[in-house]
């Protein structure tokens, strides 16, 4: 499979460019970004030749060489790029979140599906052995039916940007689409994937309190309903508590991390299995560049076999729509129906809909101005 690269930031050179490298029956043949200094990191990296390099990622999508897409941009710029991929023919691999809107997601699948491309989304956790361990654990019935599982990020790293295009990007509604729970949605859909599928219902606390640029929020304490469990699911860039704790009809999984941080920000310390047998513990394996490896094989397998990825378009769509309904959620103080429908102001305009809404003076998103809320909106 002949990939193209779409984005030059951090996580195309740090993570897609390795993990393409590392797949037999991969190769990178093109990279496309705006920005000449993270281009010729991208070339450096993969040890590409000048014709190889684009500014406009259309000159990429017109190579005849080019047989698949990676597209590491930024949110915002992914839909009009999958969908000009997609009717060009090429099979896609796009980053989380798919898009801003969940209305822009469903055309990217519906043109995928139209031009019979493979669309995958970046779900990387999935093959992090430490949660593979997990959900084996859960599949095999060994503690029963879940009933509630809490997974705790509370210390996630915020990390800036490339610092050639906009360092903090991630703290512009308009740019990102959210914060924190945004952009480590990776733990929405772990508990999707230990619940059995996704959430119906969400209720939501959501805030900024710590100072500093930015329209969104910070910190996210969510409660997702699933027709047969709960999953509370909290989240905050700084210093806070790390770990899962999943407990089911016949027993309970614990993972500790290292100084009970937030992984994969720290390893993964021990997995512990509480059930009517009694108990049994190990240390999980390393991820391999956090499984970012084992997602670009899977996009290969997928593509060349015609079978869906572990994560499609589909996953991504319901990923977006959890997070979104927690940002309703949030601004509105009550509990949110899931998925989203098609007329609400958020589905079309993703979190720039919340100031369309009727929200209450006391919401934390009126009073932090999230989202591009006010007092008088």
């Amino acid at each position: 499979m002949r990939i193209g690269l779409i984005g030059a930031g951090n996580v195309g050179v740090n993570a897609h460019i390795p993990a393409i490298g590392a797949n037999d029956g991969m190769e990178l043949v093109s990279v496309a970004d705006p920005t000449p200094e993270r281009l010729q990191a991208a070339a450096d990296a993969a040890g590409l030749q000048p014709d190889a390099l684009h500014a406009d990622w259309r000159d990429l999508l017109a190579r005849p060489d080019v047989e698949a897409v990676v597209v590491a941009t930024p949110q915002r710029f992914r839909p009009q790029i999958v969908i000009a991929a997609a009717e060009a023919g090429k099979h896609i691999l796009a980053e989380k979140p798919l898009a801003l809107t969940p209305a822009d997601a469903q055309a990217m699948i519906d043109t995928a599906r139209a031009n019979a491309v493979i669309l995958a989304t970046v779900h990387n956790y999935h093959f992090m052995p430490v949660y593979r361990d997990i959900k084996e654990v859960l599949d095999g019935g060994e503690i029963g039916q879940p009933e509630i599982a809490v997974l705790n990020y509370l210390g996630v790293e915020d990390r800036p940007g490339a610092a050639a295009f906009v360092p903090r990007w991630r703290h512009n509604a308009a740019e990102s689409g959210g914060g924190v729970l945004m952009d480590m949605l990776h733990v929405v859909y772990l508990a999707n994937w230990f619940m059995g599928g996704p959430p119906v219902a969400v209720s939501a606390w959501i805030d900024k309190r710590l100072e500093g640029d930015g329209d969104v929020e910070d910190i996210a304490l969510v409660r997702y309903a699933y027709p047969q469990g709960q999953a509370l699911v909290n989240m905050a860039w700084g210093v806070g508590p790390g770990g899962i704790e999943i407990g089911g009809r016949r027993g309970r999984i614990v993972l500790e991390t290292e100084g009970y941080g937030t992984h994969p920000f720290v390893a993964a310390d021990r997995v512990h299995v509480v059930d009517e047998s009694g108990s049994r513990s190990w240390t999980p394996e390393e991820a391999v560049a956090y499984g970012m490896a084992g997602i670009a094989g899977d996009f290969r397998d997928a593509a060349a076999s015609g079978r869906e990825p572990i994560a499609n378009g589909e996953a991504g769509l319901r990923v977006l729509d959890a997070v979104l309904g927690a940002y309703v959620s949030g601004a509105l103080g009550e509990e949110t129906a899931l998925p989203l429908p098609s007329g609400h102001p958020v589905f079309s305009k993703g979190s720039a809909g919340i100031a369309d809404l009727n929200l209450p003076a006391s919401s934390p998103v009126v009073r932090r101005g999230l989202f591009g809320t006010t007092l008088a909106g």
